[in-house]
Order: structure tokens, then sequence, then C-alpha cells
């Protein structure tokens, strides 16, 4: 099947499905990022924001953004496998990589990762090319990608480290090392990346307090078997088995490193250098599936490779077509249940897919003088579909905090948001003259249960005191 076809089928049935799927709390935030343009944020750099710029408010603008994004990934995965190990593996890898459960329906949302797996896979793709051709423009097409890389997400180090890893065991390679090119390209990429830097230092290093946060947790053994079980069914069992073979594969036989092929050399080593990385920090902190996506596009690849080396056509080769229907079944049971099998709560139904974009009206009729929350993506939520500002506690939210907060002057009305927090209302009365909580429900998202946990709450008259 023609590449192009298949991948017309599958973004057509996407655009269908998205139709479904109102924006999650995490990218109603990122969407509010946009608002407030500046070099950084807390959670992320800026790249994020700039795209969500670029489809202001519109759900379907977020949604067909998403898809396209994932459309150009899988473009730059087929010609890595296709300059790698030839056309067939190219077609083979994208197959795959658009089936893999974290790329097929975590593409559909516009988050961080969209934009870093593009940067991520033109990175790879720039060093295959310097692998294959050794010419020096490619180290600095390779810096400049890396630098966007790193505006889209942190973790872009890894790949650095990756191919630091690769020259460092490469035979035909390792004289780089020697050479200016790849300091130069560093440098290219610390020049792209100086904004996310500047901006930093010059607030604290937000980022890294944001993130050391996470640090700490002495579950140890319920992380590590909440990152494997993640592992396992985002990447997909056959995804998940090869990669973890291959993993201990370039331990145990680290002395037949050297003799790979210098393409599986790239991918394993920087596969390698991801996992290990995010395996050692599992202890200790509940490790989210989507952080290691990046890791497994290089092994997708290697997988592709195997499968074209094995079999003539792997398509008709019914252990494939059985790895493949898993992929498929996993798929349709997540897209059946978040499409069209969510639960759907009483007071909305028949007007579910409505609700939210009445939500600006409704806020407007209740004429308040500001909107509160007391969540991140319920507050974030509120503002994309009410059109409206919403502020958040002082100290809730780090990012919330840098944007300011009103000052409430006696007489003051506000519209509250408040999600599971049952006893909210009764901690508003104190500070206003008249609470009144609506009965109905104001948001319908496929996010947490906040369709069902949130309340809102309209307080009428400030006498005083701090908004909880």
């Amino acid at each position: 099947m023609n590449l192009l076809i298949f991948l017309g089928i599958i973004n057509i049935f996407k655009l269908w499905i998205a139709r479904y799927i109102p924006l999650v709390g995490d990218e109603a935030y990122y969407n509010l990022w946009s608002h407030y343009p500046a070099a950084s944020y807390v959670d992320h750099p800026p790249m994020i924001a700039w795209i969500h710029g670029l489809v202001g408010q519109s759900e379907f603008g977020v949604r067909a953004m998403a898809i396209l994004l994932l459309f150009i990934s899988t473009i730059l995965i087929y010609w890595i496998g296709k300059d790698s190990f030839g056309e067939r593996v190219g077609f083979v890898a994208a197959v795959l990589f658009s089936l893999v459960p974290t790329y097929f329906v975590g593409g559909l949302f516009l988050i961080p990762e969209q934009p870093f797996v593009l940067c991520w896979l033109l990175s790879l793709l720039f060093a295959v090319r310097l692998i294959r051709s050794q010419k020096h423009k490619y180290w600095y097409l390779l810096g400049i990608s890396v630098g966007l890389g790193f505006l889209s997400k942190y973790p872009m180090l890894i790949f650095v480290l990756g191919f630091f890893v690769f020259l460092t065991f490469s035979k035909k390679n390792h004289y780089w090392l020697a050479k200016k090119e790849p300091y130069l390209a560093l440098v290219l990429a610390l020049l792209f990346s100086s904004p996310v830097i500047i901006w930093n230092i010059q607030n604290g290093f937000p980022a890294l307090l944001h993130h050391s946060a996470r640090l700490g947790s002495t579950d140890y053994f319920g992380n590590i078997l909440y990152f494997a079980v993640l592992q396992f069914m985002m990447y997909s069992p056959p995804v998940f088995v090869f990669a973890l073979s291959s993993f201990f594969y370039g331990i145990w036989h680290k002395m037949r490193f050297r003799f790979m092929d210098d393409y599986t050399m790239l991918f394993g080593s920087i596969f390698v250098t991801g996992f290990f990385i995010f395996l050692v920090l599992s202890p200790f902190t509940m490790i989210g599936g989507h952080w290691t996506a990046t890791s497994y596009l290089g092994i997708i690849v290697m997988m592709a490779h195997t499968l074209i080396s094995r079999f003539k056509n792997p398509f008709k080769n019914w252990r494939v077509s059985a790895n493949l229907s898993v992929l498929i079944l996993l798929n349709a049971l997540v897209i059946s249940y978040y499409v069209f099998l969510y639960p759907i709560p009483e007071d909305l139904r028949g007007k579910a897919y409505k609700i939210n974009h009445q939500l600006d009206e409704y806020i407007q009729e209740k004429d308040v003088d500001y909107v509160f929350s007391n969540q991140m993506g319920v507050g974030s939520l509120a503002a994309f579909y009410g059109k409206t500002r919403v502020y958040l506690p002082e100290g809730d939210w780090r990012q919330f905090d840098i944007w300011g907060r009103p000052i409430l002057k006696a007489g003051d009305d506000i519209l509250y948001f408040a999600f599971d927090d049952p006893k909210m209302a009764h901690k508003l009365r104190p500070l206003f003259k008249k609470v009144e909580v609506d009965p109905q429900k104001r948001l319908f998202i496929k996010d947490l249960g906040i369709s069902i946990r949130t309340q809102v709450i309209r307080c009428i008259d400030f006498q005083g005191g701090a908004i909880p």
C-alpha cells in the first residue's frame, strides 16, 4: 500500500473522531500560555505555546494541528528508515509508528510531545544523513534541530548524550570527537535554546524547582511497576518486548557493540541512554508514560529493519499480522471508550458537546468581576471555552503566580470553578455576602472526571479574606 494512501486513511479517520474529543486540561493550559507570550514557562519551554498561538481558541484547530504535526513526524520516520536501511524499512517503520498507541491516540492531543517528537525525529534524520555522507553541513543542521527540540522539551538533552555515546563507540565516526564541528553544533544548539536558559536564570530556575519537586517518593516498587506497566501498554507489548530485549542486549553484549552497523548503533545508543535514565529515576517518582515517547523512535526503525530482514513481506507473516492486530486492538479499545463509551453525566445528556461552547455566554450573564478555579486544568478549560481570564489561589500553581492576580475589593463578585472539593462553597461563604452553587454542570471534558467533579459557584459581594 502506498504510504500516502495509508496515512490519508488514518488521518481522515482522526479528523472524523476529533469532533468527539473536547480539549483536555493540559491542552487548554498550554493554549493559555499563548495569551501570555514569554521566552519560557514553568512547566516546559515555549514551543507548545507558539504552536497553540497559531490555532488560537479553536477546538478543531487544536485537533487539526496535532494531527498535522504527527503526519509530518510519520514522514520523517519514513525518511529515517529509508536513508538507513532502504525504502521498505521506511514504509514499515512509518506503519508501526502510526499504529503504536502512544503515537496514534496520544497524537490526537496538542501537547509538548508533539513538537518534541517532530524535532527529535528531525535531529535523528540529520544524524543518519551525517553518518551516511560524512558532510559537515549536517552538523550545523543537527545543532539547529537540537536547539529547536530543547525549545520543545528539556529531555532533548538525552538525544545529545545518546549521540555522544554513539560517537564514542563507533569506529567509523569516533574521529568526529576530535573535530570542531560537533562542538560548533553544540554552540548552535545553545544559541537556539538560549531564550529558555536566560528566562530560567532571570526567574530563579522555576523549571528546575518544578520538575525536581516530583522526586522523593518512597513507594519504590509501586513506582517501578507503574513505569513498567505504562511502557508495556502505551508502546504496545510487541514494541516494548523488542525494546527491552534490545536494551539488555546492549548491556550484556557490550563487547560486540562496536560490530553493529552504524545506524543500529545510533538508534541503540540513544534508546539505551534515554531508557536507562528514566529507569534509574522510576523508583523515586511516577514516570509518565509519555516521558519516554522519543526513546522508542529509533527502536521502531530497528524493529522495521529486523522484520524486513527476516520476512520477504512482513505483513503477510502470521506472527507479524498477529502483533499488528494487538496494536490495532489496543487503539480500537482506547478510541471506542474515549470517543463513544465515555460516561456522560445525566444532566448533560443530549447537550454534552454543546455545553462548552455556551460557557462564554454563561459567564457574561453572571456578570462577575473575576473568575477563579482551584485546579490548573479546570481553570484553563474555563479560560479557553469561557474566553475569559481565570485566576488560581496564590501558591497553587507557580505559572499563574507569574501571570499575576487581582486584589479583590469590597463588593466584587466572582465565579469559582471548584474541582473535587464539595466543601468549597462552605469555605467561600465567610468571604462573601451570598454564595450560590449552580446545580447544572457547565463543562464536559473527558479528563480526570472533570465533568462530574466540578462545581460552579457564584460568590456575590466580597467582604474580605483570602480566596481558597
